[in-house]
């Protein structure tokens, strides 16, 4: 369930949906989107019907990234609008100064 989402004005009309995309595919397969875009480029049949099941709501590439405190799983963060990496840096920046751990995959 989305908590918050924030967009810059201006900004194309799917950032929301792509970052929202990667937060949904690091929650659904337990892993940071990195880590489901290196199983895409191994399986990508996998991927394909899981984000099939899922009505097509992954976005298999950096930028979702687990919220962590402790061991404990509490969400995750997607963000987009610059390069994947970028995108990724920025989520875990941000979970880092709330003073939780990120896992980006």
């Amino acid at each position: 369930m989305l908590k918050i989402a924030a967009a810059q004005d201006g900004t194309s009309l799917m950032r929301a949906e792509i970052a929202h995309g990667k937060a949904y595919g690091a929650l659904a397969m337990g892993m940071g989107s990195r880590a489901l875009f290196q199983r895409a480029q191994e399986q990508a049949y996998f991927i394909d019907a899981v984000n099939t099941i899922a009505k097509g709501a992954l976005v298999p590439v950096p930028g979702g990234v687990l919220i962590m405190d402790g061991a404990t799983l509490l969400g995750a963060v997607g963000v987009s609008g610059d390069t994947s990496d970028n995108d990724e840096a920025c989520a875990v920046a941000g979970i880092q100064a709330a003073g939780l751990k990120a896992n980006a995959g």
